[in-house]
């Protein structure tokens, strides 16, 4: 698996501490809908591979895709909004003017020149809602650990064609051994999802540990006693 620890993995024996509190049984009820969502997506629409090969795809798409608006690669709905907003602007401040030189009090064109004026600006805030943010896959930049308060920006280049992931001075983090690790955001996430796809919360490092039911006993217990 790409998450080891994500909640679906656990066994009836790790979930029972969950059990134990209104908040960890809220997140046994949204892992089990996840489940049956995704069976019934795999019942629907899947041929080819058994639904272990669907989940474990999922799951890397869960855990491991970015989503952003990456300028070129959206082409969705709502990048096209978006485009037909952008070539609507110098239009619309044309089509105004020449209404404000036919009529400068705007008495005959006041509702004309309000629509064509709004229009760019409706049809982005319709694009925003379009959800038109793309999620991609990133091998190699997937591999840095979370940390939300890091500096880090991933932008897709034209020019080179790829992806560029820029670091500032708060993805450096010291280890105990005086090392150094490379940690990236990925968003503001509140623990419920980050235990759910990701199999970690804040505040808790699993450094040393190698034991799974250790681990996801100590996970249960920062979660429970998280906000």
């Amino acid at each position: 698996p790409t998450a080891p620890d994500a909640l679906r993995h656990w066994t009836d024996t790790e979930k029972e501490i969950l059990e134990g509190s209104e908040r960890g049984r809220k997140l046994l009820r949204v892992a089990s809908d996840q489940e049956e969502e995704w069976r019934r997506k795999y019942d629907e629409s899947v041929e080819g591979m058994t639904y272990e090969q669907f989940s474990w795809a999922m799951e890397a798409v869960h855990s491991r895709a970015f989503r952003g608006e990456f300028g070129a690669l959206d082409a969705g709905e709502g990048g096209q909004l978006r485009k037909i907003a952008s070539l609507l602007l110098p239009l619309s401040a044309l089509a105004f003017g020449l209404f404000a030189a036919t009529d400068p009090g705007m008495n005959d064109y006041y509702l004309p020149a309000a629509v064509v004026a709004a229009s760019p600006v409706v049809l982005t805030m319709i694009a925003d809602q379009k959800g038109s943010k793309e999620a991609v896959m990133l091998p190699f930049i997937d591999s840095a650990n979370h940390l939300q308060e890091a500096d880090s920006l991933i932008e897709y280049d034209p020019v080179k064609e790829s992806f560029v992931l820029s670091l500032g001075r708060r993805c450096l983090v010291k280890e105990q051994d005086g090392r150094a690790q490379v940690c990236i955001s990925y968003g503001v996430r509140p623990d419920s999802e980050l235990l759910l796809n990701y199999g970690f919360v804040r505040g808790f490092s699993m450094e040393g540990l190698t034991d799974r039911s250790l681990i996801r006993k100590r996970l249960a217990e920062v979660y429970l006693n998280g906000e």
